[in-house]
């Protein structure tokens, strides 16, 4: 039994037959030559046309994470509704910090397409306004917006026009906005209001020192609530500012003013004509429910304008 195991061992020649092929386990383990690849060489971003580059920038700059983001340039005028919705701020700062050129055109692009604030207003806008822009983007700025009407009693002691708001250095300004939320110069502020033209004059004032410091500034667009008048005193005031300093004159989609002057003089700006009418037949309700009520001689023919009144014989 042993020998015939012995006999058949010789037999079988491990080293003279021709070599298994080789598994691929083999051939993962052989050293394989590598290959040279070519040198990665970097995007040559700036060899694109300014109109690409210009949409880059829109996308990294204005393009929010989510869907749905919470509008953060405030209710009013507008910036509220023409600056479009930022990036993360991440995205914005390594947009900006990637190399010298490229952080000069993108913030070039970023604050000429933005509409700033001249003075600060409680709407929750997380903007700034002119005032906290450092003086090196002022040259880049293209619209700024000038909303007069809040805090009409007793107007911020900030809202002045000095050399710190930089507005000698916007040199690329050609609109300036004015919105106006109300005029107290109307009837209906009367017992409210400091005075007639308290309001109006401060907001003159304010807006005939801002044309005289704009150095390119051509057009000034009015716009306003439903409830502000052309024909009223703060709107005539500041008509009569921008032309003074010879400006062209422009209005906003907001309110649908026109260059006719004469469109809103018999308008019920504030509702008083609406409310009269409505006051006056609901007098006239009570005078006909008296009437069947009681005998005609119990009921004088004119009621008061405030309550009706029963005359007793």
């Amino acid at each position: 039994m042993t020998s015939s195991l012995a006999r058949d061992l010789e037999k079988l020649n491990l080293g003279g037959g021709a070599p298994p092929p080789p598994s691929k386990a083999s051939k993962n383990l052989r050293p394989q030559r590598k290959k040279g690849k070519a040198p990665i060489e970097p995007f040559r971003f700036f060899d694109l046309p300014s109109e690409i580059r210009l949409r880059v920038y829109h996308y990294v700059l204005f393009t929010p994470k989510r869907r749905r983001t919470q509008r953060a340039a405030g209710s009013v005028g507008a910036s509220s509704k023409k600056n479009p919705p930022l990036a993360p701020a991440s995205h914005r700062i390594a947009l900006f910090l990637a190399s010298r050129r490229l952080h000069g055109e993108a913030a070039d692009y970023f604050y000429a397409t933005q509409v700033f604030r001249l003075f600060h207003l409680q709407d929750y806008s997380k903007m700034p306004t002119v005032r906290a822009i450092a003086p090196q983007y002022r040259p880049s700025i293209a619209t700024i917006e000038l909303i007069l009407g809040s805090s009409w009693t007793d107007p911020p002691t900030a809202w002045r026009v000095t050399p710190a708001l930089g507005l000698e250095e916007m040199v690329r300004i050609r609109t300036l906005k004015v919105f106006l939320e109300v005029d107290p110069s109307h009837p209906v502020f009367e017992g409210f209001r400091i005075s007639r033209d308290f309001y109006t004059n401060f907001s003159g004032n304010i807006l005939h020192e801002v044309l005289a410091r704009l150095p390119n500034l051509e057009y000034v667009e009015f716009d306003g609530w439903p409830s502000v008048r052309k024909s009223g005193g703060l709107m005539k005031r500041l008509l009569h500012e921008a032309r003074a300093a010879h400006k062209k004159i422009a209005w906003g989609p907001e309110r649908g003013w026109t260059d006719y002057d004469g469109e809103e003089f018999d308008e019920d700006a504030y509702g008083l004509k609406a409310q009269e009418a409505k006051a006056e037949e609901h007098r006239a309700q009570q005078l006909a429910r008296l009437k069947a009520m009681m005998p005609a001689g119990l009921i004088p023919e004119t009621l008061m304008p405030e309550t009706a009144t029963v005359v007793e014989s």
